[in-house]
């Protein structure tokens, strides 16, 4: 017997937009193995998100954020809308939820398989040593309350990562056995073949939005150490609105939208023409740029910790090094750069590590053979 899918995730499951397009590539990828019956959105009307955002007021807009989205109250309301458009759906057309996230509970449903997938949970952003904005902790207790007992009652919890299921094992005592990490896909509809990386001044590219929490502070540090050898490599930032006083060799290209056709080449274009990827996260629950890196033939350095030593195999197609450490981090980046044999093994074994685990289709059949043998 083979299961069909009802998916649900908090805003337009087939918006672009939606949790960083990882939602429109997740359930196409359902749908195209005909494993979906349909997705639906849980977000609640434009006047109960504005309620709860004045409800969740602080003068800090980090500290806001936060509560806002801890609000039991508001999961309820999700929870609630999500429970009125299945209402509305033939209830025999499917027989699993598979929800993203922790935001609703929809186990009350009778006769269905409940499945969730995750890239974070709170626990993990609890520990991280990004750090997190300080609130009151009957916030943080209500949620984490929440989702723990969510937890206990999905049939089965698919992470991006063996770190993120040590997490749901450990920090909320979930059944081991109903923990599958299953990874993640690559968000870009497709890949540039590398040009000739022999020629020209050698790329580093840095890409993500949180310039901070991904550690681009200390890769212009090391950066700086790697340009005394290495006169005429340069740096390429993409992600962060804008960084100031930026050294020599140091290029921000800005914010790159992927909903625009402009912005999708420009990016997939400084995969291409990049020598190596680079992202010393301080917190990196998964890191799909490090794929999608790979996926253009990059070896990637990232740091030894959350998901990153998984997907950065270190001295196979990258390396790992500690965050923060600028000289261990400057010492992989000249290496890569000065080894040309060294830097073809890496690169080869980079693509290899995409092509065999982050492709969504590779994803989803990982969730659909397990749902597939409980089927009910």
């Amino acid at each position: 017997m083979h299961s069909r899918i009802l998916g649900i995730i908090d805003e337009d499951p087939f918006d672009p937009q939606t949790w960083s397009g990882s939602s429109l590539y997740f359930f196409n990828s359902l749908k195209s193995s005909n494993a979906l019956y349909t997705a639906i959105s849980a977000m609640p009307s434009d006047r109960i998100q504005l309620l709860y955002k004045m409800m969740s007021f602080h003068y800090n807009m980090k500290k806001w954020k936060f509560k806002y989205h801890l609000n039991i109250d508001y999961f309820n309301q999700m929870t609630k809308v999500a429970q009125n458009k299945i209402n509305t759906l033939d209830n025999n057309n499917f027989d699993v939820i598979l929800q993203v996230g922790a935001w609703y509970n929809l186990t009350e449903i009778q006769n269905k398989i409940f499945a969730s997938y995750h890239d974070g949970n709170l626990a993990t952003r609890l520990k991280s040593p990004y750090g997190y904005p300080v609130i009151g902790k009957k916030y943080i207790n209500k949620a984490y309350e929440y989702e723990q007992a969510l937890y206990k009652k999905l049939d089965y919890i698919f992470p991006m990562s063996k770190w993120l299921a040590h997490s749901f094992i450990s920090d909320f005592k979930v059944n081991a056995r109903k923990v599958i990490p299953v990874g993640a896909g690559i968000n870009l509809p497709r890949i540039k073949s590398p040009g000739d990386r022999d020629t020209g001044a050698p790329k580093i590219l840095f890409v993500g939005k949180d310039f901070e929490r991904k550690g681009g502070g200390v890769l212009i540090e090391a950066f700086m150490k790697v340009k005394k050898k290495i006169k005429d490599a340069e740096l390429i930032i993409a992600g962060p609105a804008r960084i100031n006083n930026l050294p020599p060799g140091v290029r921000c290209e800005g914010y790159i939208s992927k909903q625009s056709d402009e912005g999708l080449d420009k990016l997939i274009t400084l995969y291409s023409e990049a020598s190596i990827f680079v992202l010393p996260s301080l917190y990196e629950p998964f890191g799909i740029a490090f794929a999608e890196a790979m996926a253009h033939k990059l070896p990637c350095i990232g740091t030894n910790r959350c998901a990153m030593p998984e997907i950065i195999d270190d001295g196979i197609n990258g390396f790992l090094v500690e965050p923060n450490d600028s000289k261990s981090l400057a010492h992989s980046m000249y290496a890569l750069l000065e080894d040309r044999g060294l830097w073809e093994s890496m690169s080869e074994s980079a693509y290899h590590k995409y092509y065999s685990n982050y492709q969504w289709d590779i994803v989803t059949k990982k969730i659909m053979d397990v749902i597939n043998l409980d089927a009910r």
